[in-house]
């Protein structure tokens, strides 16, 4: 039996799976995530969740449900490698800036976020991320792994669950201290080697799948003393099986984190142009570098733009973001706004403006450079910190990686494939070949000419449940 495409609209969640042992998704033009040429009227047949055969001439089993995607476009399922789910999208989750302590309850704030998981999952499925790696949280958001590995309604989630920091700027102890959940701290010491290893081993026995270090630039003095200490905290992260993840800005502590066994690269490079001792480094040692680039080229002006009064853009096509998460910053930057603007003048406001530009260009100039010297770069949003929002920031992420000069059939492997290498996922998601996660993505709009494409999506597909936009979308939810 063939069904059209359209007439799966109709089905809801359910899916081909529900009448047949064997699905079939036929007559689309194919992106494997391989970076390859595209396969036209392709052929991918599906059994219990994953992919049997891919190609374009695929026996096809009596009695399998055929569905027809002719005229459309099919990719892998998204990856977004760097997200959070204790953190909202908004400043509520954030209590280590002193303004919010009046105005946020983390005990309330973290409670509803792990209630309220399911939104989230929702949320990721409607953009067309099927996998996502957070990468730094309070220990409960460990516990999602098991349950998201054959789960048809979640992403595949991989938690790295709390972090290690410094405490040896103002941040960096803010949230030591502030940054507390039902008596568990989402961040822990590393100020001596000891304390180090203890801390490493803490994160291990939650179960969590890698170990992440934020460490916030340090002053220059201190150097000596921290760099050797990430070696330490790195061999004994992967003694434990732990991927070994590093929040760097600057290039000095990024070849340190490199120098100490670093997997995984988060955040971009912001200070200064990246070198050929750092780019041989990376590409040598097989670092994965997540360049965060929303972060810098469009959250520090919308964010600062939203806390002096303007309107929340969320950027949303589809209505993936729930109901709560737009009336939270709906609310939430009219009680900011006359907090700061008592705090920020005129010339606050164009320095601001100025670091941003120049951060762009940087950004966007070593993403490109790593990009084009065989580095594997993955796509990465954030999600989670104020005005970066779940699920919609992956669109936001991928334009702008185009706009540094990767071309669209680039920037989707970043957001397949090297995703899932961040990950640690690559043999089982990432690409569409034989063997692999049923993790598909249906589009109107051809993905390898523009990353736009993706604001097309009609169905996502996830362990071979295929589901429509228009069903998971909010948008009969939303008001605006």
């Amino acid at each position: 039996m063939k069904l059209p495409l359209p007439f799966l609209l109709t089905l809801g969640l359910m899916t081909a799976s529900a009448f047949a042992q064997q699905q079939v998704l036929k007559g689309a033009t194919l992106y494997d995530g391989n970076g390859g040429e595209p396969i036209e009227n392709s052929v991918v047949v599906v059994e219990k969740g994953t992919i049997s055969c891919v190609g374009t001439d695929c026996a096809i089993a009596d009695g399998a449900e055929v569905i027809d995607v002719s005229g459309k476009y099919l990719t892998p399922g998204l990856v977004d490698s760097h997200v959070h789910y204790a953190a909202s999208g908004w400043f509520d989750s954030r209590q280590m800036f002193p303004i919010l302590e009046d105005l946020y309850d983390t005990e309330e704030v973290q409670d509803y976020l792990q209630s309220n998981t399911d939104k989230l999952d929702r949320t990721y499925l409607c953009s067309g991320v099927t996998a996502l790696f957070d990468t730094g949280s309070f220990p409960w958001t460990v516990s999602l792994q098991e349950g998201s590995i054959a789960n048809s309604d979640k992403p595949r989630f991989v938690a790295a669950g709390q972090l290690l920091t410094h405490g040896e700027t103002p941040m960096s102890e803010a949230v030591l201290k502030k940054q507390v959940h039902a008596g568990v701290h989402e961040f822990l010491p590393m100020s001596t080697d000891e304390e180090a290893l203890s801390s490493v081993a803490a994160v291990a026995a939650t179960g969590a799948s890698a170990l992440k270090v934020w460490f916030d630039p340090l002053p220059q003095e201190l150097t000596d003393e921290y760099y050797p200490r990430l070696k330490v905290i790195g061999d004994a992260a992967h003694r434990q099986g732990l991927q070994f993840i590093v929040h760097t800005w600057t290039l000095a502590d990024a070849k340190a984190a490199v120098a100490a066994g670093a997997d995984v690269l988060v955040h971009s490079v912001y200070d200064k142009l990246v070198d050929d001792e750092f780019i041989q480094a990376v590409v040598d040692n097989d670092v994965v570098y997540e360049p965060t680039s929303s972060f810098a080229l469009t959250d520090g002006i919308s964010t600062l733009n939203i806390l002096l009064g303007d309107e929340p853009n969320f950027n949303d096509p589809n209505h993936c973001i729930d109901p709560h998460t737009r009336k939270l910053v709906k609310e939430g930057y009219k009680k900011l706004h006359p907090f700061y603007n008592k705090m920020l003048n005129k010339m606050d406001y164009v320095r601001s403006v100025i670091a941003n530009g120049q951060e762009q260009f940087i950004v966007k100039y070593n993403m490109k450079t790593l990009h084009e010297a065989g580095a594997t770069v993955a796509t990465s949003t954030d999600a989670g910190n104020p005005s970066m929002f779940h699920g919609a920031s992956m669109l936001e992420e991928m334009r702008n990686m185009q706009s540094a000069g990767i071309s669209a059939a680039d920037v989707l492997v970043m957001s397949t494939k090297n995703g899932a290498k961040a990950l640690g996922l690559e043999a089982t998601l990432g690409t569409v070949e034989v063997g692999k996660n049923a993790d598909l993505v249906v589009l109107e709009e051809d993905p390898g000419k523009d990353v736009s494409a993706f604001r097309s999506i009609t169905h996502v597909m996830r362990f071979g449940t295929l589901h429509s936009i228009a069903d998971l979308s909010y948008a009969n939810e939303n008001a605006d």
